[in-house]
């Protein structure tokens, strides 16, 4: 049989139904497309094509494939599909990434009388979390499914994680805690799923508060959880927290992990450590492209550019693939330290075709930045109006800040008019024109942008500064007068003074 999958099966060989389906097996497991419709005129020659099983297993092997129309095609001329049958085409067109055409099988399956089962609601649950938020009140449909399910016998855990990553990738973490409490069986992927919505969301901090529990409880931590709680610190720059799920980690023999070691260089990075960030790096020899990447960053982020950029061109000379993110990284860097001849060579190596490198908006806002922070003012003007797409707004707020910080109030208003316009439902933006007009005692255009901004229920968001001590992390904001601790901090600030 192995010989047969190695090249295109012939109808004059002998075959049966079982041989078919071995065949019909080994060639999905392979994706071998060229098997596609030679094994279809077989089943077809043989009168098995109405064969459920069998022309089941030969939708599967062209959605392998990367052929859905035809599975859809085979999947047609069945005569009464089952709901195994059902259940192997939508699956398929979800993990295929095929999200909306997954739930429009569903309500077919549904439509025609066949009743999913457990893997039927766990496929429709993924294609759900595919679409995002759009196909939330589909997702609560399908979990009222598995409500009904439950009350008639357990529930396969996979489809349970299914109804928490569905609600978590919808964006409506509330209901995936909700799913998350009430969860009779927590395992480990349950786990990781409700810390990374949480680390999504933006709360981080909760997000490690969930990792300690998960480690409280014994579920036995994986790669992925770690990862996670590296990030969660990462995003809180809280380095001793860090340093703990560092030795976690060391302890638990993951330390050769790529994926690991590239959270944590990230980590220590943001946590104004690089020497440990460059130690990570370098303690087990490795020619990844995202882990090198991000040191690149980390050096440029530091102010150590020559050594971002003698990194980046030893990528090159190592054979290691430098992509969109790693061009990113030293334009970056050597923005931040004001390299102009050296950002505009790596620059224009994208802008002119002289890499397999597809030119980003990002690309153009770091150029952008770059010439603002050298006092480029009117260069960085001419270069986002000649962009070639619609202008980002990384590069408007480049210019922004630096106009207001070299006095140029025609510049200043024109780049904050034109971020408004860009992203109009940002806070900030209503609040940076309004503060550029006052700085110009320009006040009754002033008071007419903050009589919009009241109209549209705009709120500046208060400033808020974090200061990790032995015993947490402090957390400030502008303006705000509860910590318990405020009048020993401004005596403190007085006899500093």
């Amino acid at each position: 049989m192995s010989r047969s999958c190695a090249s295109p099966p012939s109808p004059s060989h002998f075959w049966d139904a079982t041989s078919l389906a071995g065949a019909l097996k080994a060639a999905a497991a392979r994706r071998s497309a060229s098997h596609v419709g030679p094994l279809h005129a077989v089943l077809v020659k043989l009168g098995l094509s109405a064969n459920a099983i069998l022309a089941t297993s030969l939708a599967h092997l062209a959605l392998r494939c990367g052929l859905p129309r035809y599975a859809r095609d085979l999947f047609d001329e069945m005569p009464r599909p089952d709901v195994v049958s059902w259940t192997s085409l939508l699956t398929g067109h979800a993990h295929q990434g095929l999200h909306r055409e997954a739930l429009a099988l569903l309500r077919r399956m549904v439509g025609s009388g066949v009743q999913p089962n457990g893997y039927s609601l766990s496929g429709g649950l993924l294609a759900c979390g595919g679409v995002g938020p759009g196909a939330l009140a589909l997702g609560k449909e399908i979990h009222a499914g598995v409500v009904k399910m439950s009350l008639h016998g357990p529930v396969d855990p996979v489809v349970v994680n299914g109804v928490l990553d569905m609600y978590s990738r919808c964006g409506s973490i509330e209901y995936a805690s909700r799913v998350f409490r009430v969860m009779q069986v927590r395992n480990v992927v349950a786990w990781n799923s409700m810390m990374a919505a949480l680390l999504g969301s933006g709360q981080a901090e909760e997000a490690l508060r969930l990792f300690v529990s998960m480690v409280s409880c014994e579920v036995a931590v994986d790669g992925f959880s770690f990862s996670i709680a590296v990030d969660a610190c990462g995003k809180l720059a809280v380095l001793k927290q860090g340093m703990q799920v560092h030795a976690r980690i060391f302890g638990g023999g993951y330390e050769s992990d790529v994926v690991l070691r590239n959270s944590l260089v990230d980590m220590y990075a943001k946590c104004g450590c690089v020497d440990s960030a460059e130690l990570v790096f370098k303690e087990v020899p490795s020619q990844d492209a995202v882990l090198w990447t991000t040191m690149i960053a980390a050096y440029g982020r530091f102010g150590r550019v020559q050594d971002a950029v003698s990194m980046f061109d030893r990528m090159a000379q190592l054979g290691i693939k430098q992509d969109e993110l790693a061009y990113l990284a030293v334009l970056s860097a050597c923005s931040h330290n004001g390299l102009v001849r050296e950002g505009w060579h790596y620059f224009n190596l994208i802008s002119d075709g002289q890499r397999s490198v597809e030119v980003q908006p990002e690309h153009y806002g770091c150029m952008a930045d770059l010439l603002c922070r050298r006092g480029y003012l009117e260069e960085a003007l001419e270069f986002i109006e000649n962009m070639p797409f619609d202008s980002s707004a990384a590069a408007w707020s480049a210019l922004l800040n630096s106009s207001r910080i070299h006095g140029n109030a025609r510049l200043s208003q024109l780049a904050a008019s034109r971020l408004l316009k860009l992203d109009p439902e940002n806070h900030s933006n209503w609040v940076a024109l309004s503060s550029v007009h006052a700085s110009e005692n320009d006040w009754h255009e002033t008071w007419t942008i903050r009589e919009s901004m009241s109209r549209e229920c705009v709120k500046k968001e208060p400033g808020c500064s974090w200061v990790e001590l032995c015993d947490g992390v402090h957390v400030f904001l502008m303006a705000d007068q509860s910590h318990p601790e405020l009048f020993q901090i401004l005596q403190s600030l007085d006899s500093l003074g």
